[in-house]
């Protein structure tokens, strides 16, 4: 029998690049690159594991990028102040080559998305809470407060959601993203002891909070998405999505035990959890027919142990260890149970068979396995 987590680190390690990116999976074509998004929960996986270096690593990565094209920052700024119409290749894009370069030899992604960046933010603090290395968050500071900067003129855009769909609304999982990554950069100035204007900073960070508090909650749930005009979204275009575990945690925007919170995490399960145990996207999701996610049952999982269920939380490792193959690697969705059975052939003809292994699925097991280990 495989040894998951033995399996899942060197799956890990593997696949990543001596650049310090991380491949979203390697036997995937469409995914053959390096996503903020995806990266940042991976170096987190790293660090809970003791696998430092491949962590900081992948910190180094970004830093690089983030040097790299930090003049976008500044044009942003100019043609938002002066009105001006901005395209999806004026912004820092969601992905980019291992080499740490933009690509943009297919379009058709969407590359406005800033989710990963407040994201990345966090995975950093999470990187110096376990390593206690202040030196090497004072290395990166420039790029932290260049994110900062990113994340406060962009986040009342509309943007693609972590899905890569909608770029015409708002996402309370980015806006959450944006939030959480505030509140750990204002974190590392305070720990850390480097420059910035905190109060400022929180301010940004409660402004943020009070607009998904304000627009993004609905009948006592968090919802999909926000119109930019602030107009109610018709009823069932702002649907539940799986994607929302992100704002109760990490983010924390939305606490798990707060009457919001443990609403939204019921309807989850109510409408988004399998009868074979494992979580969907949201209930219209044709991407390979809508599968259930690794990822996101092991998130789930994740905030029912930060609530003390481990028991629940058990059965969503159980669950995901159950759909490892015999040689130990795990899908980025499995289609034994899926919303749209017509819609799977379509896209293993497009695209062929599901990405397979997806390194964010490891890292989301393993994140889960040591929670679970620290609580037990």
């Amino acid at each position: 029998m495989v040894d998951l987590k033995k399996k899942s680190i060197e799956i890990i390690l593997k696949n990543q690049s001596k650049s310090g990116a991380y491949i979203a999976s390697p036997n995937f074509r469409q995914y053959a690159y390096s996503w903020l998004r995806d990266g940042s929960y991976i170096a987190v996986s790293m660090d809970v594991v003791g696998k430092h270096g491949s962590a900081r690593a992948f910190h180094l990565w970004v830093n690089r990028v983030v040097q790299r094209y930090r003049q976008k920052i500044e044009s942003i700024q100019k043609a938002l102040k002066n009105g001006h119409q901005l395209e999806d290749k004026d912004f820092l894009f969601t992905r980019y080559s291992l080499t740490g370069y933009e690509d943009l030899s297919d379009e058709s992604w969407g590359n406005f998305q800033y989710d990963g960046y407040g994201t990345w933010l966090w995975a950093l603090w999470e990187h110096h809470q376990l390593t206690g290395d202040d030196h090497f968050i004072a290395q990166v500071w420039q790029s932290v407060k260049d994110v900062l900067e990113y994340l406060n003129l962009v986040w009342q855009l509309p943007s693609y959601d972590c899905w890569e769909e909608h770029p015409e609304l708002l996402h309370p999982y980015s806006l959450a993203c944006a939030y959480g990554g505030i509140k750990a950069a204002i974190a590392m100035a305070e720990d850390c002891r480097l420059p910035l204007d905190v109060d400022f900073t929180k301010l940004k960070a409660e402004e943020i909070r009070q607009f998904v508090m304000d627009h993004g909650v609905a009948q006592g749930v968090i919802v999909k998405h926000i119109n930019p005009n602030l107009e109610k979204i018709p009823s069932g275009k702002s649907i539940v999505d799986s994607s929302l575990l992100g704002v109760i945690y990490p983010n924390q925007l939305i606490q798990a035990d707060s009457e919001i919170g443990k609403a939204t995490l019921n309807k989850i399960r109510a409408e988004l959890l399998s009868g074979t145990g494992g979580v969907h996207r949201y209930s219209r999701d044709t991407y390979y027919g809508g599968g259930t996610w690794i990822l996101l049952t092991a998130w789930l999982g994740w905030i029912e142990a930060q609530v003390g269920n481990n028991e629940r939380a058990q059965t969503r490792l159980d669950w995901i260890s159950d759909k490892a193959d015999v040689r130990g690697w795990l899908p980025e969705q499995c289609l034994d149970k899926v919303l749209y059975p017509d819609k799977v052939d379509p896209w293993i003809k497009q695209w062929g068979n599901v990405a397979n292994p997806l390194l964010w699925s490891h890292a989301m097991y393993l994140i889960l396995h040591e929670v679970l280990k620290q609580k037990n």
